[in-house]
């Protein structure tokens, strides 16, 4: 059924033809009459069959494209006079469709096309890292196809509405999609936060937020909240839950609703809410913020259940200790991870992959972003410190000193480059890679105290002059047993695989040259580079369309003299693009505490990297990109911006 919305911004009733036409090789039309009355909208309802439909899913993106056609057939009387009847187009819309089914149910788990799939999935921020807020489709693209060539198969949009042209994306490279509205409902989290809007205006801003997104095959479950203070019942929230989904189902009956429940960390009435604190603070190893203190008892599902039963598929943020006490008290219910720490991925992979009514799990973050700085971060404290004792209770965001910027808590930096919690992840999903990565011997024999959000401070270096002789601590990512060598000796091997969290480590007196692991046949090597020499450009497109909107990346490279990439290089950058009318709309490193301006051409490598962003103007012309450094021979690149490429 295709549904065509008519508006009639005339003075009199009118009756109009909607056709609707198929386009490709199924090519065929359907219309009917619709009658719209002066100052209103309807709806036609067309009927509409495609024979032998070729289905969309994430492996086989097949869309359509349909075009909608309204003539207007004159003003409508009892007695209809065809000779006042014109033809006249009014107006047409097109729009690209995909044809798929999903269901979802506890003992086939989630089912695209009848087919069980379990979603690998990701949070993403909207921001696109050195270009700020700005969506744009080239960028939107670039960022889906690293995380889809990562393994991913999805994608959470937290907490908000995602542009069009992600969808977009999202539609042509086969990721599947949490299409989330609210952050928030009537109860503030921060100032200025949609509660103040949320009471008048939700209807009509879902209804448009629907009505806007439900042609995107890649869009499998509405999101109706995440972590809304009112999951406990506080604010009419079992009403409100109800409610919203009702009216989502009301709009779009062919897809699942789900909303991301938490702790409950927040959303308590005063007396529970002191409680929990009074009991977060005697038993806090990690932030207060979604710290899980009902593990061995029933609290979180009682208070949550009446909220929870609306919903298609449960969202849990960060409970999955839940995943299986939840199988045994609610055999129906279907579950979805949709938020996890990074570094729980192995644990909380195992568990989506052994229970069948959990249908996938969505890291937080697949992509780095700007804003709660510093909540995967990691810090080296003496063992018998305090500081050591307390863990990561003392490492929430709010602890982020200035210049602390990005989040840290990611699989890719902001600018593209894979991290190695990324390397990791992939080999959880079952990749044959290899991770090598190594710990600066300034902090062998520390306690080093990882967020909830982070990762081991671990680096694809052997770069440590100074220290020779030292213990470094050496880190291998693997699905199998692994061989280390140092400058050919071999030093051993050691255990790694799911049984040992796919991490071998080593730890190895320091010398220069080349140290190598190799596990099932395969190897990888980091080899001690020279001083920096010269800086290389690796632009991603040299071609683009003068649209205003095109972009090309380019990789800044900090080489040595043989043309190695100096991994702990922090260099002094200036770039500049000489072009009629293309600009630099981005220039920056990954370097999550920084106090570099994206926008004003000059940054500090950050491991020997950084990233240059081109964006096309209107014009043909052709731009010129040129980065220098003091000390270092500079380097430039061509980038040309003609139609049609």
């Amino acid at each position: 059924m295709v549904e065509v919305t008519v508006k009639n911004t005339l003075g009199k009733d009118h009756q109009v033809k909607v056709s609707v036409e198929l386009a490709g090789p199924d090519r065929s039309c359907r219309e009917t009459a619709l009658f719209v009355k002066a100052g209103q909208t309807a709806t036609a309802r067309v009927p509409f069959t495609v024979k032998n439909p070729l289905l969309w899913d994430a492996e086989h993106t097949n869309l359509y494209h349909i075009k909608a056609t309204v003539k207007d057939m004159g003003v409508f009387s009892v007695y209809l006079d065809s000779s006042k009847a014109d033809g006249t187009i009014s107006d047409t819309a097109e729009t690209v469709f995909g044809i798929r089914t999903v269901t979802a149910d506890a003992v086939h788990g989630l089912q695209v096309n009848g087919k069980t799939v379990k979603l690998k999935g990701g949070c993403i921020h909207h921001d696109n890292g050195l270009l700020g807020a700005v969506s744009l489709y080239d960028s939107e693209y670039r960022k889906l196809k690293l995380l889809k060539e990562s393994g991913y198969n999805a994608v959470r949009l937290a907490h908000n509405p995602p542009s069009a042209v992600l969808l977009d994306a999202c539609d042509r490279l086969g990721l599947y999609v949490i299409d989330e509205a609210f952050d928030a409902w009537g109860f503030a989290k921060q100032p200025g936060d949609y509660n103040q809007f949320f009471a008048d205006h939700w209807q009509d801003d879902m209804k448009a937020f629907v009505f806007r997104d439900r042609n995107h095959p890649s869009v499998l479950l509405w999101s109706t909240g995440n972590e809304v203070e009112e999951r406990g019942g506080m604010g009419d929230g079992y009403a409100l839950a109800m409610e919203l989904a009702a009216y989502v189902r009301s709009l779009d009956s062919t897809r699942l609703i789900t909303n991301g429940l938490c702790s409950m960390w927040s959303g308590l009435d005063d007396k529970s809410s002191n409680e929990m604190f009074r009991k977060m603070m005697q038993a806090a190893q990690g932030n207060v913020q979604n710290l899980d203190l009902s593990k061995g008892s029933n609290d979180w599902e009682d208070r949550t259940e009446a909220f929870a039963n609306c919903l298609d598929v449960v969202g849990y943020n960060y409970l999955d200790a839940h995943y299986e006490y939840a199988g045994e008290r609610y055999p129906e219910r279907v579950i979805l991870g949709t938020e996890s720490y990074p570094n729980q991925i192995d644990k909380v992979w195992d568990l989506t992959e052994k229970l069948p009514y959990v249908i996938g799990d969505c890291t937080w973050t697949a992509f780095d972003y700007i804003g709660e700085a510093g909540i995967g971060k990691s810090a080296f404290f003496s063992p018998e410190t305090e500081d050591a004792k307390q863990g990561a209770f003392m490492l929430s965001s709010h602890s982020s000193d200035y210049p602390w910027r990005l989040a840290n808590d990611a699989d890719f930096t902001i600018n593209g480059e894979l991290l190695p919690q990324g390397v990791y992840r992939r080999i959880v999903w079952g990749s044959p890679a290899i991770g090598l990565f190594t710990q600066h011997p300034e902090n062998f024999g520390e306690t080093e105290v990882v967020s909830n959000w982070g990762w081991n401070q671990v680096n694809a270096s052997w770069n440590y002059s100074g220290y020779e002789g030292k213990p470094v601590k050496v880190f291998v990512y693997s699905a199998e047993e692994v061989e280390l060598f140092l400058n050919g000796k071999s030093l051993g091997t050691a255990p790694a695989g799911k049984e040992n969290r796919y991490t071998a480590i080593f730890e190895v007196p320091y010398e220069t040259g080349v140290l190598r692991a190799v596990s099932g046949g395969k190897s990888i090597e980091l080899k001690t580079t020279g001083a920096p020499a010269s800086v290389r450009l690796l632009p991603e497109r040299t071609k683009l369309t003068p649209d205003g909107k095109s972009t090309s990346y380019v990789a800044v490279e900090i080489l040595d003299a043989d043309g190695n990439v100096v991994p702990d290089a922090q260099v002094n950058l200036t770039a500049e693009l000489e072009s009629a009318d293309a600009i630099l709309a981005g220039f920056g490193s990954s370097n999550p505490i920084t106090e570099d301006n994206y926008t004003s051409g000059k940054c500090v490598s950050y491991h020997g990297r950084a990233t240059a962003v081109i964006r096309a103007g209107y014009e043909k012309c052709s731009a010129v990109l040129k980065v220098t450094a003091d000390g270092l021979a500079g380097a430039q690149c061509s980038i040309s911006l003609s139609q049609n490429n």
